[in-house]
Order: C-alpha cells, then structure tokens, then sequence
C-alpha cells in the first residue's frame, strides 16, 4: 500500500508535468508559425503622389515586419503655420502618435527638443552624399537633429503662349529666361501695357511674404544676417521693402489682391484671371495636380529666374522640407530605416519626377543618366548657385511673425516703409527682453 500511494502521487506529478510540457511545446509551436507583430510607423507630412507610391512601396519590401501609416497634410486643406501648430501640439503632450514628421526648414530649431538626435544613425559617408544646401536647416545646437528630405527653390514663372502673342515675345522670353533686373521687369509691363495681372505673389501675412523679402535682401547682402542680425533699420532693408510696396502701389506691376494672398489662393487667382507672371516654388507645376484649375493653362507654364535688384545680385530663397525623428517613438530603429529609404536615389529621383522637388542626393545631379532623363537638371543646378537660405535661428519663426505683420501693413499702404521697419526693430528688441526675462 504505501508503494502504491507513492505510485499514485508519483504518477500523478507526473501527469502534471507531463501536460505541462505538452502545453509548452504547443505554445511554442504556435508561436513560431504566427507572424510577428508588425511595428507600425506614423509618417506625417504633406502626402504627395511621390509619397504614396515610396509608401506603398516600402510596406511591400517589408509586409510583415514593418508598415508605414501617413498623416496627410493637404495644402488645401492646412496652411504651414496650422501645420506647424498641430505638430507642436502633438509633440508637447510626448505621445508616441507620431514617430516621424517633415518640418519646414525653418522650423528645426523649434522642434529640436521635442526630436531624436541623429548623430549615431547616419555615418560620415552616408552624410557626405547630401548635398550641402539639404543639410544647411539640420543642425541645432551644432548637433544634427534632422535629415533633408527634398529641397525646393524660388523660381518665376510665366504663361508661354501669352508672351509668344505679344510683338517680339520670343526675344522677351530669352531675356526673362536669362534673368533681369527688377526695374528692367516693371519697364517691361510699361512697353507690354498689360490689362490683366502682370506679376503675382504672396503678399500675405505669413511666412510666404518673408520668403519673398529675403530673397530681395541677400541679393543686396548675402551676409546680412550675419552682420546685421535681425535689425532691419538698414538701406538694404529699406530697399527691399519698398521693392515689394511699390510693386503694388506704385509700378501696379501686381494686383492689391496680392496682399491676401498665400500659396495656393496665389496660384489659383494667376490661372483663372490669366496671369503673366508669378513667384513660386520650383514645385508649383506639380503641386496642383490633384487640385487642377486648367490643365491646359499650367501646361504653358515655363521656370525662369525671379528678377532682382540692379544694385545686387540673382539670388533664389531655398525652402524644403526636413524629417525629424520623434524622441517618443518607441520605434526609432524602424523609423531611421525608412528614412535611409526615402535618401535612396531612386527615392529621391521620384520625389523630383512625380513631385517636382529637388533630390537632395548628390549622386542625383552626379548621374549621366538622370541629366539625360531630365536635361532640365543642369538649369536647376545653375540656379542652385543663386540659392539663398533664411537664417536657421532658434526664435526664426517669432521674428519671422513680426516681420510679416509690419511688412504686408506697409505693402497695404497702411503705414509707410519706415515705420514698418522701425516696428520690426522695436518688436524684436521687445520679443528679446522677454525671453530673457524667462
């Protein structure tokens, strides 16, 4: 009897034991045939036709293990300061909904606390393939805390077929494709004597209009900022503001409406009213396409220098757009991954095709094969030579706000060039004193 109560308790751990096991093989089995969770990453930016179809690439190279999840940004539907805000929002409450965001280039001093430092994720070499126009708005603090996804550059541009019609159009188009001055530009619309809008831009209140601003100042004095830092009480200054006013209210070489006008309200008015010329972005030909407003009037469109002042020099503000890499994502492995995928030169050749933006890889401009494809890549590397940058400063955009305030009230005519700028200077000063008093 005792041996065979101690059988039965034997057998009996035995037993459980043995279940044990077999629940544990079968866990494993099991687990070794599902498919491991799939990292989701949330991608936030303006979601182009280049965008969907890198996208949708990407999550086929990696079905399975990783998946990218965009946040569209439709221009028509958020302007780049709502952006901004939305992104800052998000950010501030450090949750982990988004893992990787574009910025304007102009906005990475801002939202460097909130990013991953990127030192450690890309080497020297994979560094010295960017061009260094992309990598100019990266660095805070002297640390890299962005990548450039694609640049893009201001350019003018101008309807075609209505400058063939006019006497001697063929010469004037040579001449607008070469680059004129801006008195040279006003004269023009003079012996043309355009009814309809000669030359539109944004004129709004918004960072569109300074984009513009800056263009005309560092053709006057690339080093400006440099030496001046952000006092404006300076002839070049003066020059370049009264430039855009008088574009309004003295040559009439643009419609009042301008002063209302951002990107895409801008675009919008030149096509439906016949526009002759209008400041963009290299982009323009291809940032309405989901959003067409005559297919056969932007076909006519052609790119040629923005105009400038005859006692400076060509220039062209660089904008683009950077990526950032959350500090709260949880996933920043995966997510560096899919950028370095994004910087592949097959990447950035469709960001340029499909989306008309400029490759910030150098082997892009470095490639016999992308110059034939697209011959138009060696005027595009030409007016990179003219290329202007805003200067990359941690309270940019505060200033940048004051500016535009101050500059579209005088193109208004609401106050003169002086007192704008003498509002500009006494705002800064006060915007300075009060951080400092932080």
């Amino acid at each position: 009897m005792p041996n065979i109560r101690w059988l039965k308790r034997g057998g009996g751990a035995g037993y459980l034991i043995l279940l044990t096991l077999l629940y544990l093989a079968l866990y494993f089995l099991f687990l070794r045939h599902q498919e491991p969770a799939v990292t989701e990453i949330y991608f936030a930016d303006r979601i182009t036709d280049a965008h969907r179809i890198l996208i949708d690439r990407y999550n086929v190279l990696n079905a399975g293990k990783v998946k990218v999840i965009p946040i569209d940004f439709p221009n028509k539907d958020f302007t780049s300061n709502e952006r901004k805000e939305i992104l800052a929002r998000s950010l501030r409450g450090e949750g982990d909904g988004i893992d990787l965001f574009a910025v304007d280039v102009i906005w990475v001093q801002r939202f460097a606390k909130w990013c991953e430092p990127l030192e450690g994720y890309f080497s020297p070499e994979e560094l010295s393939g960017i061009i260094p126009d992309g990598l100019y708005s990266c660095y805070a603090d002297h640390k890299l805390v962005a990548v450039p996804l694609y640049l893009v550059q201001g350019v003018m541009y101008y309807r075609e077929d209505l400058l063939k019609g006019v006497t001697g159009g063929d010469e004037i188009i040579r001449h607008v494709e070469q680059g004129m001055t801006w008195m040279d530009f006003v004269d023009l619309r003079e012996k043309l004597r355009w009814k309809g809008p000669f030359f539109v831009f944004t004129a709004a209140d918004y960072e569109g209009l300074i984009c513009t601003y800056v263009e005309a100042l560092l053709s006057l004095k690339p080093d400006y900022f440099a030496t001046y830092g952000f006092a404006f009480e300076t002839p070049e200054a003066r020059s370049a503001l009264q430039l855009l006013v008088d574009l309004v209210q003295r040559y009439h070489a643009s419609p009042e409406d301008v002063t209302r006008f951002t990107e895409v309200p801008s675009y919008e008015y030149f096509i439906r009213n016949d526009g002759l010329f209008i400041r963009g972005w290299n982009s323009f030909d291809r940032d309405f396409q989901n959003a067409p407003y005559d297919r056969a009037k932007e076909g006519l469109l052609r790119k040629a220098p923005v105009p400038y002042l005859s006692s400076g020099r060509p220039s062209s503000m660089f904008g683009g757009w950077d990526l950032m890499v959350s500090k709260f994502s949880k996933k920043k492995q995966a997510v560096i991954e899919f950028v370095k995928f994004l910087l592949r030169p097959d990447s950035q050749e469709l960001f340029y095709s499909r989306s008309g933006f400029c490759p910030v890889v150098k082997s892009f401009y470095e490639d016999s094969i992308s110059v034939r494809q697209h011959p138009e890549v060696i005027g595009m590397q030409e007016r990179m030579h003219t290329g202007v940058h805003r200067p990359p400063d941690k309270d940019y955009t505060n200033y940048s706000k004051i500016m535009s305030r101050y500059f579209a009230q005088a193109i208004r005519k609401e106050i003169s060039v002086d007192e704008a700028l003498e509002g500009v200077d006494r705002a800064i000063l006060s915007e300075k004193a009060s951080v400092g008093r932080r």
